[in-house]
């Protein structure tokens, strides 16, 4: 079993018809409905994938992945020889979660930023057989800026530490605790969709990043290291956000840190969130389809400046979010 350019160029096509059909079913539970033109922007580039294949007699597997390595998500398919209801997927001895299609299984799993590079199984057991397949994972080099940042109020610690915000905080963890700990069976119907119209990236996956901290009782003033867990997106203040996979949205509301932010439920584990909108255009419960626009581009929360962060949380894990954008998920 192989794939062309020409058979990804046709499941694009087919998910994004997909798409429409599932947005006419479920169109009542939406109160505005714009969906993106095309799933990638002009200048989005980055669209090139990596494949690992197995063919066998009783089965056929295919890993993609924009890049095998740190800080990726990959995407694969295990296709049966004979009809089958249930398989077990495993990567690195985790168990992985499938999703039952006509054609076979699918799923998807994370890279971790701080996996050790090396080779590891991705292993396949239908009954009493197992194959494995090995998978080289390689480093990512991530960014590292060493300027210290300027957030305002967010760098003051007195206000940060104040009893008011402390409170407001724990509220809002809360509240993200609680949305990320919804389960739901998977909701994806087809490709995922960049989450702008423009590709402009100001702040890269898994960046290092320094902000100052002002202690106004001493005088002194301290910086502190973040790690990045997303990618900002520049824009100006009003430009679309579009949902980047069908899902379900499991929370949308400002938040402290995260101004006008909203986590979307994609199934088995898979979570994409945007922060620091101007407007919201979901509410929770809502049903969403990949291209829909959610919002609009803003400026709330700690920010510095109009932009959209995008993150993709799965099973727990923090991946480039942009790199499932490329991947020929089928339905």
């Amino acid at each position: 079993m192989t794939i062309t350019e020409d058979g990804i160029m046709k499941r694009n096509v087919i998910a994004i018809i997909i798409s429409y059909t599932m947005l006419l079913s479920c169109a009542k539970d939406i109160t505005r409905v714009t969906i993106a033109k095309t799933p990638l922007p002009k200048n989005f580039t980055a669209t090139d994938v990596k494949v690992v294949t197995y063919n066998g007699e009783d089965v056929a597997c295919m890993l993609f992945a924009h890049r095998f390595s740190q800080g990726n998500v990959i995407y694969f398919e295990v296709v049966p020889a004979t009809d089958v209801n249930e398989i077990r997927v495993m990567f690195n001895e985790r168990i992985i979660s499938t999703t039952k299609r006509s054609w076979g299984f699918r799923g998807f799993f994370a890279i971790a930023p701080d996996e050790k590079p090396g080779t590891y199984l991705f292993t396949v057991t239908i009954g009493t057989k197992k194959i494995e397949v090995p998978v080289v994972i390689e480093k990512t080099k991530f960014p590292v800026s060493t300027i210290p940042m300027d957030l305002g109020k967010f760098s003051q610690k007195e206000y940060l530490e104040s009893p008011e915000v402390q409170e407001y905080i724990q509220q809002c963890t809360q509240k993200k605790q609680k949305a990320f700990a919804t389960q739901y069976d998977d909701l994806i119907r087809g490709r995922a969709f960049h989450p702008r119209d423009v590709h402009a990236v100001n702040s890269q996956f898994w960046a290092k990043r320094v902000y100052k901290l002002y202690d106004n009782s001493s005088g002194k003033t301290q910086t502190v290291e973040r790690i990045h867990r997303g990618i900002d997106l520049n824009g100006n203040t009003g430009d679309p956000v579009y949902a980047m996979l069908d899902g379900i949205v499991v929370l949308a509301e400002m938040l402290f840190y995260e101004g006008n932010m909203v986590i979307i439920n994609h199934g088995n584990g898979i979570f994409s969130y945007y922060m620091h909108m101007e407007k919201l255009y979901v509410a929770s419960g809502d049903k969403v389809v990949a291209g829909q626009q959610i919002g609009t581009v803003g400026s709330t929360g700690m920010s510095t400046g109009p932009h959209l962060h995008v993150s993709l949380l799965v099973d727990g894990v923090q991946v480039n979010p942009l790199s499932i954008v490329p991947l020929p998920i089928r339905e």
